[in-house]
């Protein structure tokens, strides 16, 4: 009995129980079926929060899916838009070249108009010199092949001019098609990420206190360095709190090391600046800067946690994803996040988009607090 009562003394804080003279058969019976409840009470919260890490892992799977279809239209569009731009410029010119040949053509004309209204005996009364006479009179023989080469080349343009104007509507067609294919697959992504997030808000409320956290240490932090400690400070000291969940996936030893030269990029875009050139303040730059399409969609390289999301000194809307192994990766330049600080992601996720105006995003790797080229993890040709 006095066993029995020490071990319902430590399960709910037990002074009171331990403290009570003679507890009655009664209040003990309560307490076992309280006890029983609650255990009763925790599997069933077990159960359905493996049931919905199982629904979110699901739904991950899809974005996965879907990020790669809207950056494949985001490709596609941008081939068609700039082959469009050939094709105008194109245009113009076979325009410009067959106004100048109209205008060259005219004055050939005009000129063997004249002679026809001259006979050729009136010649020897005008006031020319016999050199004069001459051109004038060879300018019928010189000009007629003239005119035949001025005419297959006017046949020749015109045909290529009608052909480049029948495969500019085509490229508008695809590009209207592609534009809207990317809209529907992006309400799609919406509609997935709605749903992800209204499933993770039903068990992660320790998201909130994370992300206070980590706004309260950010406006703390003097800068990406200092905020990376202390952010890396902070998640070692919530793992040795937090229980490990029984359906998460455990990271490998070495895992990420292996991904070198095999991660997707974030986004379709072209480097415009690279690891170490001299930035316009003078520094080297730590990472590297992409360039591409307005609202164009983020995904993030590799499996991790999120440490931090959110706007940070000069560097706008900026995101820190753990990936394991000490290693690190830092974006910028987000115009919208899709995802909150302490969720997990799979490689490949969609995380967020670029603004309307703002095309840059800036990509930065991080080990064991140290900046490290980004370029030789991704895949080579880039997107």
């Amino acid at each position: 009995m006095f066993r029995l009562l020490l071990i319902v003394g430590i399960l709910f804080g037990g002074t009171e129980v331990l403290s009570a003279p003679n507890p009655t058969t009664n209040d003990l019976r309560q307490v076992e079926a309280q006890l029983r409840r609650e255990r009763l009470t925790q599997k069933e919260s077990e159960r359905k929060a493996a049931v919905l890490n199982k629904e979110v892992q699901s739904v991950q799977g899809q974005l996965v899916s879907a990020a790669k279809k809207i950056q494949s239209h985001e490709d596609r569009l941008s081939l068609l838009e700039q082959k469009k731009i050939e094709l105008e410029e194109r245009q113009a010119h076979l325009e410009q070249r067959l106004n100048l040949s109209n205008k060259q053509l005219a004055r050939i004309m005009k000129g063997m108009q004249t002679l026809a209204l001259r006979p050729t005996e009136l010649l020897i009364f005008q006031k020319k010199t016999p050199v004069d006479m001459f051109r004038s009179r060879n300018l019928m023989r010189y000009s007629l092949p003239v005119i035949g080469q001025m005419r297959d080349q006017t046949k020749a343009d015109l045909a290529e001019l009608s052909s480049v104007r029948q495969e500019i509507s085509q490229k508008m067609q695809d590009i209207q098609k592609t534009y809207t294919d990317l809209k529907d697959e992006s309400e799609q992504m919406n509609r997935l990420l709605q749903q992800k997030q209204l499933m993770q808000i039903q068990y992660t409320a320790y998201y909130n206190d994370s992300k206070k956290k980590a706004e309260a240490l950010a406006a703390k932090a003097r800068d990406l360095k200092d905020l990376l400690q202390k952010l890396e400070k902070q998640r070692r000291e919530a793992k040795k709190k937090r229980p490990p969940k029984a359906s998460a996936k455990p990271v490998l030893a070495g895992a990420f090391a292996k991904t070198y030269s095999h991660l997707s990029w974030p986004v379709s875009g072209t480097i415009t600046q690279h690891f170490g050139d001299q930035t316009a303040s003078g520094v080297h730059a730590k990472g590297l800067t992409l360039k591409t399409r307005p609202k164009a969609t983020i995904t993030t390289p590799y499996d991790g946690t999120v440490l931090f999301a959110g706007p940070f000194q000069n560097y706008g809307q900026l995101m820190i994803i753990d990936h394991g192994d000490e290693y690190l990766s830092v974006l910028s330049g987000f115009g919208s996040m899709d995802v909150a600080v302490g969720q997990e992601v799979l490689a490949g996720e969609p995380i967020g988009s670029m603004a309307q105006s703002n095309t840059n995003l800036y990509l930065e790797m991080r080990y064991r607090g140290q900046a490290i080229d980004p370029e030789p993890w991704f895949k080579k040709g880039g997107r």
